[in-house]
C-alpha cells in the first residue's frame, strides 16, 4: 500500500487500527508545519520541538479513541491547546517560585490567572460561534491555525480577496465581542505589575 497517496481520512482510519506506517506518514506529512506553527507562537526552537513531539506522541497514545473530521484542523487545534497548557503550567511554576521567594501567594494569583485565561478562551469561542460559518472558518484558520491567506484560499476553495474580506469582518466582530475582556485583561496585567 502506498501511504503517501492516501487521503488524511484514510490515514486516520488506518491509525485507529494501530497501523504504524499510517502514523509515520501522518508524522512526515505534518511534522514541519506543526513545528513551524509552534515556533511562531513560542519563539524557542527546543520548546517548539518538544511541543511538536508531544503532540504526535499523544496522537499515537489516543489513536483508537480520537474523533477527527479534518486531520490538519485536529492537529493544529491540539497544538493550540498544548501551547496554552504549557503557559498555564509555566505560570503556576513561576507563581510558586515567587511564593517560595516570599514575593506573593501562588494560589490566589495563579487561580486568578487561570480564571482569566479560561474566561478569555470561552469568550473567544463564543465570539467565533457568533460569526457567519465561512467567516468563522476563515478566522480559525488564520488566527488560530496560523494559516496564510493563500493556504486558506486553497483549502476553502475561495479567492484570496474573499479570505481577506472574511478576516477583516471577523476581526471587527471579535474586537467588539472581546472589548470588555481585553479591558479586564489589561487591568489585571497592570495591577499585577505594581
Amino acid at each position: 500500500m502506498k501511504y503517501k497517496s492516501l487521503s488524511d481520512n484514510s490515514l486516520v482510519d488506518l491509525l485507529k487500527d494501530s497501523d504504524g506506517l499510517a502514523f509515520k506518514e501522518i508524522y512526515t506529512r505534518y511534522w514541519m508545519g506543526i513545528y513551524k506553527a509552534a515556533y511562531v507562537k513560542v519563539y524557542h526552537k527546543e520548546l517548539a520541538e518538544e511541543l511538536t513531539q508531544n503532540l504526535f506522541a499523544d496522537l499515537w497514545r489516543r489513536r483508537e479513541s480520537i474523533a477527527v473530521n479534518a486531520l490538519d484542523c485536529y492537529l493544529f487545534g491540539s497544538l493550540k491547546y498544548s501551547i496554552i497548557n504549557h503557559y498555564k503550567s509555566q505560570l503556576v511554576k513561576e507563581k510558586y517560585q515567587d511564593h517560595v521567594n516570599g514575593q506573593q501567594s501562588p494560589i490566589t494569583s495563579s487561580t486568578e490567572d487561570l480564571v482569566l485565561v479560561n474566561d478569555l478562551s470561552k469568550a473567544l469561542n463564543q465570539g467565533i460561534a457568533l460569526l457567519p460559518k465561512k467567516t468563522g472558518e476563515v478566522f480559525k484558520l488564520s488566527r488560530i491555525d496560523n494559516r496564510s491567506t493563500k493556504e486558506i484560499s486553497q483549502q476553502l476553495n475561495i479567492s484570496e480577496k474573499a479570505v481577506e474580506y472574511h478576516i477583516t469582518q471577523s476581526l471587527k466582530s471579535m474586537r467588539f465581542h472581546l472589548k470588555e475582556y481585553l479591558f479586564l485583561l489589561l487591568t489585571f496585567v497592570f495591577f499585577h505589575k505594581i
